[in-house]
């Protein structure tokens, strides 16, 4: 791990924002009208605007930009503007037979679209997005994304790029992406499960490309016909928890420098009375200390302890009355540190959200208040969203975005690692004051490093790079007390 550890330095120095970014201060929830949920400092504001008539099903996700105005909506089959209208080419995402049978509604598959601002970049903001395209197994097998530019179309934005394939050919499970903020604070984590096998797909969302995808294998299958995912990374970006209609719930600790799972924990939940037989959840989600799992399943709520000797047995319950129609069904924790909850089948009767007003605290202490926060809407979804505030893992050695090189980049300092791309040989020439020995490590795009030389007093030298494959490398050129700086060099024979 400490080898894949120096994958940390993937990022060459930018400015970082000094302020908080309000992606997801406001939330669209509901269906005609819509429901506009928003997040202040200490107030939840909730509008409706007649003239959105759109619909959903289960797909649902928006952004804001970075000052929380309102920018992109979409339900899996069309992206809209901050008026409700079309985005300009944004019709015909994720195409496919299933797309066409849910274009009166929106895709019936949950987490199944994501916004994210391209890291570094005020302008673009990709869409990642999939449908149920695997004709044989009936569930998804590619994963698209498409590009918006905020600034065509008078302001309106436009589709730029469209349905870009980043996955294909690859059964995943029905729903279930979610995003973590990279360690260095600005690039992402894309993840999402396999179908059937144990294994996670993962992507790299830097301001220069896409990469990936990464596969790791591990935990419990996910069995079909009913592997429908929810999944959610804690706040601090630490822990991940996913879980499907039917079947375990995972929890994994999350490494946001090298995106590594580790430390696999399966509960069942014990909403249903057969333990494993028949587990399973219509949500999950993390409380903000990390300390608690929270399991939705439709009629009832069941919290997990993950500091408990056996968190299997450290199930609270929380029963809804069978005979209410608003159960519940999507978790998602608000900026405001509470967890919001859609009812299942979302019958205007109750047009409320529940709220868990005190998630980090055990058993009852948490508050649940069952359909509690009004809104103008029936409920029974919620927009994805990620953590777009999450910062730097500050102090860790992969915060390369914060200034950790400030102090060198004070210096008469001159390196040069050319030509970029590079053939057969990569030049280095560099003018700085150092310490001891002075190294140069070259790592790939998994974190393992595939060069490592030993400069000693040398300040221009050759390397051969017949051995490596073409791809995108990074650098790092450091001495015995510090990383002296960063960068990345493409191999293209």
């Amino acid at each position: 791990m400490i080898i894949r550890g120096l994958f940390i330095y993937i990022c060459v120095c930018c400015p970082l924002l000094a302020y908080e970014q309000l992606y997801d201060s406001k939330w669209v929830a509901g269906d005609t009208p819509l429901s506009f949920i928003s997040f202040g400092s200490d107030s939840v504001t909730i509008d409706s605007i007649a003239n959105y008539n759109l619909t959903f099903t289960l797909t649902t996700a928006n952004i804001c930009d970075e000052n929380g105005a309102l920018l992109y909506i979409t339900n899996g089959v069309y992206i809209y503007d901050k008026n409700g209208d079309t985005l300009q080419n944004g019709k015909g995402i994720s195409p496919c037979a299933y797309t066409e049978q849910y274009i009166c509604c929106g895709l019936n598959i949950p987490q199944a679209a994501l916004f994210v601002p391209q890291p570094g970049n005020n302008q673009y903001y990709y869409l990642f997005h999939f449908t149920n395209d695997d004709t044989i197994n009936g569930g998804p097998e590619t994963m698209y994304y498409s590009v918006i530019d905020k600034e065509v179309n008078n302001g309106l934005g436009g589709v730029t790029k469209k349905n870009i394939k980043l996955l294909s050919h690859t059964p995943f499970r029905e729903g279930g992406m979610t995003a973590c903020k990279h360690a260095n604070g600005r690039d992402y984590w894309l993840i999402i499960g396999g179908n059937v096998v144990n294994v996670f797909y993962k992507f790299l969302v830097t301001p220069d490309s896409i990469f990936g995808p990464y596969t790791q294998n591990i935990g419990p299958q996910f069995p079909l016909p009913f592997d429908n995912a929810y999944s959610r990374f804690s706040n601090d970006g630490s822990k991940y928890v996913t879980g499907v209609y039917e079947g375990p719930i995972l929890v994994m600790d999350f490494d946001r420098c090298s995106g590594e799972f580790s430390n696999p924990i399966t509960i069942y939940n014990q909403s249903c009375p057969n333990g494993p037989s028949c587990s399973g959840s219509s949500s999950v989600e993390i409380s903000p200390d990390n300390r608690f799992v929270y399991v939705g399943d439709v009629d009832q709520l069941t919290q997990y302890d993950l500091l408990a000797g056996n968190i299997q047995d450290s199930v609270q319950l929380y029963t809804i009355d069978s005979v209410q129609i608003a159960q519940m069904n999507m978790l998602q924790l608000a900026p405001n540190g509470k967890i919001y909850l859609s009812s299942w089948d979302g019958l205007a009767t109750y047009d409320s959200l529940h709220v868990i007003n005190n998630p980090n605290a055990l058993g009852d202490s948490c508050d649940f208040k069952f359909a509690s926060q009004p809104t103008y809407s029936h409920n029974n979804h919620m927009p994805n969203m990620v953590n777009y505030s999450l910062g730097p893992l500050l102090g860790s050695g992969c915060d390369t975005l914060t200034g950790i090189n400030n102090d060198a980049e004070a210096e008469n300092i001159n390196i040069r690692v050319y030509p970029n791309p590079a053939k057969q040989i990569i030049n280095l020439a560099f003018k700085a004051n150092t310490t001891g020995v002075v190294e140069f490590d070259l790592i790939d795009q998994l974190g393992e490093t595939v060069m490592k030389e030993l400069l000693g007093s040398q300040t221009y030298t050759q390397f051969g790079t017949g051995s490596l494959s073409n791809s995108l490398y990074y650098w790092v050129l450091k001495d015995s007390e510090r990383m002296i700086k960063t960068g990345k060099v493409v191999i293209m024979k």
